[in-house]
C-alpha cells in the first residue's frame, strides 16, 4: 500500500494595482483630518470590507465621506490600533473597477515621518487582494498660503508647466531640497523655469509620483514665499483632481515644513469606439425569423469617458429603413439591440470590463432595445444608460468571450423579398445619464 499526501497550497492575495493615499493635512497632531486611500482592484470577487493601515498614534472619531463606486459606498469605519477597517454590505467588485475610500475626523500621528499604506479588500474574513500605497510625509512644520497649476489640464498633452507656491513656516533651519508630487502616469524631461526666491539655481528630477528640487540652498529667517516652476511635463492619461503634496527638506534630507495645495482637474472627451459596420445574413425560408451579427469585432463597443464630470453617459443608435432600393423591411419591430447573441428577446444587458482602471457602468436602460428606422432623420434609441457617478475612465461593453455581449438583430419577416439590404446605423455617445 502506498499513501500520498497532498499539500494544498494556500492561495495568495493579488497586487492592488494604483494604490495611493492622501490627506488633506500633513502637520502632526492636526485634527480634522481627511484621509482618501484610492485603489484598482486586481480580483473579481465578492467583498465585503477594506482595510488600511495608519501611522502609529493616528487618532480620532472617524466618518465616512465620499466612497466611489457606489455598489461599495454606504458603509461604517471603525479605527482598532493602527487600522481603518471600512465595512459595507457584501457586493461582487470586478477585476479593474477604481476604488476610492474617504475616511474623515482623523487626528495625525504626532511623530515626524513617511508613511505608506497597506490596504486590502477582504470577502468574508480572507484577504482577496492587497498593497502598498504612494507614500505620505507627516512634518511639525505646516506650510501656508499653498497652490499648484498647470499650463494645460488636458490629459495626455505634453510640454506643461507646473508652478507650486507655498510659504515657510520654519525659520533659521536652511532648506536644501523640496518635493512636490504629481499625479500617477506623469512623465517627460522636467526643467527648472521661473524660481522664487531669485537666485537658488538647483536642479529638478521626476522619480514615479515625485518631483525633487535639489541643489539648494537656503535659511529663511522668517517666513518666505516660493514659487517654481517646472517645464518639460507630460500630463497624466487620467481624469481626476489631484492635491499636491509639497515637503522641504534640509540637510541629510531632514524634514522641515510640509503642506497639500488644493486640487488640480485635469479632464479629457467623452469618446465610444463602435463597429465600423455589421453584417448580418440568412436564407429565406418563408417563415419569419430572428438573425444575428455573428461576427466577433461588431459585439462590443469601448467607451471611454475622460471628463471627470461624474455626469454619467448613454449611447444611443439610430439606423435608416433597411432597403434594396426597391423593397424594404418594416421600420417597427425589425431592428433590435440587446446583451445577447442567442435571443433577440434576451433582457440582459451587456457585459462591462475596465479597459485599464475604470468606475464601472451602472445602466438603467431596459432590454431588449428596439430601433425603430425611418427613411431619414430615424429617431435614436438609448442602448445603454451609465448613471451618475458610474462609467469613469475606459470600460469595453459587450465582448464576443463575455458572458453577454452585444447582440445586433434583425427580424425578417416571411414575406420578404430576398436582396441586400442596407442601412445606415449611427452610434453616438452623450454626456449625462
Amino acid at each position: 500500500m502506498v499513501g500520498l499526501i497532498g499539500l494544498v497550497p494556500t492561495a495568495s492575495a493579488a497586487t492592488l494595482a494604483d494604490a495611493r493615499w492622501t490627506t488633506s493635512k500633513t502637520k502632526t497632531g492636526a485634527t480634522g483630518v481627511s484621509y482618501t486611500f484610492s485603489f484598482t482592484a486586481a480580483t473579481t470577487s465578492s467583498l465585503s470590507s477594506v482595510t488600511m493601515t495608519v501611522p502609529s498614534g493616528t487618532a480620532g472619531s472617524v466618518s465616512v465621506g465620499t466612497v466611489s463606486p457606489a455598489d461599495v459606498a454606504g458603509g461604517s469605519v471603525s479605527l482598532t490600533g493602527t487600522t481603518l477597517t471600512y465595512s459595507f454590505t457584501p457586493v461582487t467588485v470586478a477585476s479593474g473597477t477604481a476604488v476610492s475610500i474617504q475616511i474623515n475626523g482623523l487626528t495625525n500621528t504626532t511623530t515626524v515621518g513617511t508613511y505608506t499604506s497597506t490596504v486590502s479588500t477582504i470577502n468574508a474574513g480572507s484577504s482577496v487582494d492587497t498593497g502598498t500605497t504612494s507614500a505620505v510625509t507627516f512634518t511639525a512644520g505646516a506650510l501656508t498660503q499653498l497652490g499648484w497649476s498647470a499650463s494645460s489640464t488636458t490629459i495626455g498633452a505634453t510640454n506643461a508647466s507646473y508652478t507650486f507656491t507655498f510659504t515657510t513656516a520654519t525659520t533659521s533651519v536652511a532648506i536644501t531640497s523640496i518635493t512636490m508630487t504629481v499625479p500617477p502616469g506623469t512623465a517627460g524631461t522636467p526643467t527648472l523655469g521661473t524660481v522664487t526666491p531669485a537666485g537658488l539655481g538647483g536642479t529638478v528630477t521626476l522619480s514615479g509620483t515625485t518631483l525633487t528640487y535639489s541643489g539648494i540652498s537656503l535659511l529663511p529667517l522668517t517666513p518666505t514665499a516660493f514659487s517654481i516652476q517646472i517645464n518639460g511635463l507630460t500630463n497624466t492619461t487620467t481624469a481626476g483632481a489631484y492635491t499636491s503634496a509639497i515637503v522641504t527638506r534640509g540637510a541629510a534630507g531632514a524634514l522641515i515644513d510640509s503642506g497639500v495645495t488644493p486640487a488640480v482637474s485635469f479632464t479629457g472627451t467623452l469618446n465610444v469606439a463602435a463597429p465600423s459596420s455589421l453584417t448580418l445574413a440568412t436564407t429565406l425560408t418563408g417563415s419569419d425569423q430572428a438573425i444575428v451579427d455573428v461576427v466577433p469585432a461588431d459585439q462590443q463597443f469601448t467607451v471611454d469617458d475622460e471628463t471627470a464630470s461624474g455626469a454619467g453617459w448613454h449611447i444611443t443608435v439610430s439606423a435608416t429603413t433597411f432597403t434594396t432600393g426597391t423593397h424594404s423591411l418594416p421600420d417597427t419591430g425589425t431592428f433590435v439591440f440587446t446583451g445577447s447573441t442567442s435571443s433577440a428577446s434576451a433582457a440582459t444587458a451587456p457585459s462591462v470590463t475596465c479597459v485599464t482602471s475604470c468606475t464601472p457602468p451602472s445602466t438603467t436602460t431596459t432590454y431588449p432595445v428596439a430601433i425603430t428606422t425611418a427613411a431619414s432623420s430615424p429617431t435614436p434609441a438609448t442602448v445603454y444608460a451609465a448613471s451618475a457617478g458610474s462609467g469613469l475612465g475606459s470600460a469595453t461593453l459587450g465582448g464576443s468571450t463575455t458572458p453577454h455581449p452585444i447582440g445586433w438583430w434583425i427580424n425578417v419577416p416571411g414575406n420578404a423579398r430576398a436582396g441586400t439590404y442596407s442601412s445606415t446605423v449611427t452610434v453616438t455617445v452623450v454626456s449625462g445619464p
